[in-house]
């Protein structure tokens, strides 16, 4: 359609016009419609002539005490139809638009902590519904690639001096990259995973180590 007669429809404000026109059509009373559109009756009469003298056609004719539609009336029916269920999808395109993305927890650990990020990324997102979470495995000098290139948010590494006689799940430090701040999410997930939901006690908190390489939280029995 041109552009110039586009201008025609939106000159004569014709999405109300149709709006009043679509309940009237599908109720068959202008004083059901006016009640549904929370208009006066009057309202509704006046946006109906508008609407007819805009697209200078006929849509309804008497029937009764009612109001039967017209040949030209059911087209237009059936096209506004059509142009509710457009507008419906672009607002639901333009709603998921505005949500903010989800929160995602990128955790990384060397092999032998898996089992310990597995159960603690488990945890967090049975506290954290909605969540999304990922878990990358490998060994240390990969996952220094990684922090060195910010892929993580924090990253479960073995300790040096753990004892063998030591729970396996309880050998690791938390880490994440020197210089650059967690984000909110990864915050909170350090936060409960060492002071919540490993019962640290809150006045002695786990020792904070920074390097050049990384910033390390120990874990420790």
């Amino acid at each position: 359609m041109p552009r110039s007669e586009l201008r025609r429809f939106f000159r004569h404000g014709m999405f109300p016009q149709l709006m009043v026109f679509e309940a009237v059509a599908r109720l068959g009373s202008v004083t059901r419609a006016a009640e549904e559109l929370h208009l006066a009756q009057p309202t509704v009469s006046t946006q109906l002539r508008k609407l007819q003298q805009s697209l200078e056609v006929t849509l309804f004719v008497a029937q009764g005490r009612g109001l039967r539609l017209t040949a030209v009336g059911c087209e237009l029916q059936a096209a506004c139809g059509e142009l509710f269920d457009v507008i419906g999808r672009m607002a639901a395109r333009l709603e998921a638009l505005r949500k903010p993305p989800p929160a995602v927890l990128r955790v990384a650990a060397v092999p032998s902590a898996r089992r310990s990020a597995a159960r603690l990324l488990a945890a967090f997102c049975a506290r954290h519904p909605g969540v999304q979470a990922s878990l990358h495995v490998a060994e240390r000098v990969p996952l220094a690639d990684r922090m060195a290139r910010g892929e993580d948010d924090v990253y479960l590494l073995a300790l040096d001096d753990a004892s063998p006689a030591e729970a396996p799940y309880r050998q690791w430090s938390l880490a994440h990259a020197s210089g650059r701040e967690l984000a909110p999410l990864a915050q909170q997930f350090v936060r409960e995973v060492l002071l919540d939901g490993l019962g640290v006690d809150a006045n002695n908190p786990p020792a904070v180590h920074e390097g050049g390489d990384d910033a390390t939280i120990e874990r420790r029995p």
